[in-house]
Parts: structure tokens; sequence; C-alpha cells
């Protein structure tokens, strides 16, 4: 690529957005490296999107990728999504992987929870 197409490409002024949208879920399962949901919408493989817990007043929040999604039989519009944390920044204090540590007082597994996706 010519050296004048890089600098108009880098100097762009037009700004990116990320759509998002809050859906409420049921967390089924949580390990420090993923979790389990429930939720009434189906949501691709692929998927990213934040995932945001309280436990005991404190809120914890983790991004994290969609890497199954199936559904329950029977169940009407109910899916099952498997979803693992991604490391994009170092696991602070405040993240879900953070709280699911053995050490720690975990919610109970019908807490609902909310995740926003970014689509």
């Amino acid at each position: 690529m010519p050296e004048s197409a890089h600098r108009s490409i880098l100097g762009n002024t037009d700004k990116m957005g990320v759509l998002t949208r809050e859906m409420r879920i049921r967390l089924l399962n949580c390990s420090s490296s993923g979790c389990l949901v429930e939720t009434k919408s189906s949501l691709k493989v692929g998927t990213i999107g934040s995932l945001r817990l309280t436990i005991d007043g404190e809120e914890f929040v983790d991004d994290l990728m969609v890497v199954r999604c199936q559904p329950i039989e029977g169940s009407g519009s109910v899916f099952h999504v498997g979803a693992k944390f991604l490391w994009t920044e170092a696991p602070g204090r405040k993240t879900l992987r953070r709280a699911m540590q053995p050490q720690r007082v975990v919610a109970s597994l019908t807490d609902i929870i909310e995740m926003k996706p970014r689509l």
C-alpha cells in the first residue's frame, strides 16, 4: 500500500462505535475461566460482551466470548450459553474471574445478572 494511503487511513477522523444491548440472564455455573448462563435470546458463537454480577453488594465485571449456544428442547425460547473470559487486560480485584476463586463466597445459581453483548 502506498505511504499516502497509510496516512489517509491513519489520519481518518471518522469515529468507531460499538452496538450493545442489555439482556437478563440466569447464571448456571461459573469458574475462573468462564461461565454457563441461561437466556431467552440466542447469541452467535463469537459474540463478545461484558458480564456484570453483584455479589454481596460488590459489582464484578469481565469481558467474555460466546463459545456455545444451545437451545433447550421443550422449554420454548430458552438457551444455554457457554462463554469464556477474555484476557483483554490483567484481571483486577473487581473481575468475575477473581470473584470465582474458591476463597470467595459466590452468588447463588439463580441470581439474575446482566450481559451486554457487543453486536
